[in-house]
């Protein structure tokens, strides 16, 4: 029998406490519990970001950490597609061809969408990370098809879901289709994995009852291989030909979602205990993997269309999603308040409580204690800077109205420093103490009211920096006076800008329109999270210079809620649910950690 020196080339070491950077394979034994622990691979699916459009029957593509989604039924046809790039989707180019029980094949930047919803299209489209473009047709006219491969190497299988089912198979060269050996068994609502038209693999699926064949496919012919544990269809399959997995569907009798994983080996199927999170059906999946130690599913359904992503890891690593937990209560429920600092170590001020408040509370990343009063009681007030040294200025009263008042917060109590600019509401702002940035806001003096006015302040004076392309209010800012983010707000709800310390640039477009309502205070210019809060929206969204894309949700929906931290330890407190809220959130970014196990002799 083989040492562990043997296999390793080391003896077990003795710690006195685990060690911070143990890989997969490593073993030692730690004196202080008195047990002998190492790092093993395991299974298991964690949760993604939402999709932005929920859908079912899509097609998708590409790997776990750059994946496509396209078409479906949300639940008209759509030609939406959406870009995953292991953390959050983002939007892609739209299809030409709305439809929905498409398939596809490739990567994020070179795929490929065929067919479509029954009676069946042979209409067959590419993707160059952008843009689709119309290709050859299919030979036949179809949809519910198996595919497998990459752009240049592909297939597709079977298909539509009623009589005539198919058994018809056509390989793609990059250009051109060709019919090749049909399947032994015809059947619809199937799925296949494989690396290119000479290696791959197709199972399940109805034909028209459902079925648990598994078929290979050599390049040239079908052979039968070994059966699914469990018949279904309408479920999901990566890998390669040899290491395949195979999970959700529907069950017999149907139309139940499941939440079953098997392994293929090449040869047989094995049941992995690593289930699904949530049990769904007729969802996409990034196919293009080199095994079955990762895969993707994202949208489908589960009675009604979802837009949930679920990621599955074979892996000496334990991956713990991103994700928002309950923080302490505010003291006051409120809205409309002004925020500033980290998670541990946040302000807020001002606000609707339904009355007008003065009063600041402050987080220590546990729960809120009172703090000193701002100068008069007011809501859209702009913070920005850490919980000991922070600005507030602007804001609302009904009667005088708007102010140009500026405070500076100490950690304790607020002192009336010189005035911004201009009086407004709502503006954005960002930055520290002795270098912020205030722009934007609604000045009811002003005409057009939605400002553009950009002010840089240095911890005593206010002086004009460059306008904003586009003015408005509500909006939100994020990061430092020389490279900060404006986004969203009223009149530009669609639009980001970017800030150099001299003058804004257009930047990403966000994936759905922020009129306001939420807060992006928490990140910096090419890191910051934007929470959408309109109308009580729990959705998030996250931007990274160039893109944005989706980010888990908050767990209570709320508007005009206090945003502050990082993009990876970010803080949500107060709003609008629609009542007046105390609830906070916290936001943790996604982790890694070795997969620690102790070994016994039993």
């Amino acid at each position: 029998m083989s040492t562990f020196k043997e296999i390793r080339g080391q003896l077990i070491k003795s710690v006195s406490s685990d060690p911070a950077n143990a890989g997969g394979g490593d073993m030692w034994y730690n004196s202080t519990s008195q047990t002998l622990k190492g790092v093993v691979a395991g299974a298991a699916w964690s949760s993604g970001s939402p999709m932005s459009t929920a859908r079912s029957t899509l097609g998708g593509a590409g790997t776990q950490t750059a994946a496509l989604g396209f078409g479906g039924y949300t639940p008209s046809p759509s030609s939406l597609t959406e870009e995953y790039n292991g953390s959050g989707w983002s939007t892609g180019g739209t299809t030409n061809t709305a439809g929905g029980a498409v398939s596809g094949f490739g990567t994020q930047t070179s795929a490929i969408k065929v067919g479509g919803s029954y009676p069946g299209s042979n209409s067959a489209e590419e993707y160059n990370g952008s843009t689709w473009t119309a290709i050859n047709n299919t030979g036949a006219a179809k949809g519910n098809m198996a595919a497998f491969g990459i752009e240049t190497s592909g297939v597709i299988a079977g298909g539509n879901a009623a009589a005539p089912i198919l058994s018809n198979v056509e390989e793609y060269n990059g250009s051109t289709w060709s019919e090749v050996n049909n399947l032994g068994t015809g059947r619809y609502q199937f799925t296949g994995a494989g690396a290119n038209e000479t290696a791959g693999v197709v199972f399940g699926g109805s034909t028209p009852g459902d079925t648990a064949a598994t078929e290979e496919y050599d390049g040239t012919n079908w052979t039968t291989g070994g059966n699914l544990n469990t018949a279904r269809r309408r479920l999901g399959g990566s890998g390669i030909q040899t290491s395949t997995l195979a999970f959700g569907g529907n069950l017999i009798p149907g139309p139940a979602a499941s939440n079953l994983v098997e392994s293929y080996d090449g040869t047989s199927w094995s049941t992995n205990p690593a289930t699904l999170s949530i049990a769904k059906t007729a969802f996409g999946t990034a196919r293009t993997t080199a095994n079955n130690s990762t895969a993707l599913a994202f949208g489908g359904t589960t009675g009604s269309n979802s837009n949930t992503t679920e990621e599955y890891n074979f892996s000496a690593n334990i991956i713990t999603p991103g994700a928002w937990a309950s923080g302490g209560a505010l003291g006051t429920a409120r809205d409309k308040a002004g925020s500033f600092g980290l998670q541990t170590a946040a302000a807020v001020v001002g606000g609707e409580t339904p009355s007008i408040t003065n009063a600041t509370e402050e987080y220590d990343g546990s729960s809120w204690t009172a703090g000193g009063n701002y100068s008069a009681p007011l809501m859209g007030i702009t913070a920005f800077g850490i919980q000991t040294a922070g600005v507030g200025f602007g804001g609302y009263v009904p009667s005088p109205g708007y102010t140009n008042a500026t405070n500076e917060y100490n950690g304790s109590s607020w002192t009336t420093v010189n005035n911004y600019p201009q009086s407004s509401n709502s503006s954005g702002g960002c930055g520290t103490l002795t270098a912020g940035l205030g722009f934007g806001g609604d000045d009811t003096s002003a005409s057009p009211r939605n400002t553009t006015t950009t002010a840089e302040y240095d911890g005593t004076n206010w002086t004009s920096g460059g306008n904003l392309g586009t003015g408005g209010y509500l909006l939100k800012g994020a990061g430092t006076q020389t490279a900060a983010a404006a986004v969203g707000g009223q009149s530009r709800n669609t639009s980001t800008e970017e800030y150099d310390g001299s003058s804004w640039t257009a930047g990403g477009a966000p994936l759905s329109s922020v009129s306001g309502g939420g807060t992006s205070q928490a990140g910096t210019q090419d890191a910051f999270i934007y929470i959408s809060g309109g109308a009580a929206s729990a959705s998030t969204q996250k931007y990274d210079g160039t893109v944005f894309s989706t980010s888990p949700s908050l767990a209570t929906g709320r508007n005009n809620g206090s945003g502050a931290g990082t993009a990876t330890a970010g803080l949500y407190a107060g709003g609008r649910a629609p009542a007046f809220s105390t609830a906070t959130e916290e936001f943790t970014g996604e982790t890694t950690a070795a997969n620690v196990k102790t070994f016994t002799t039993s």
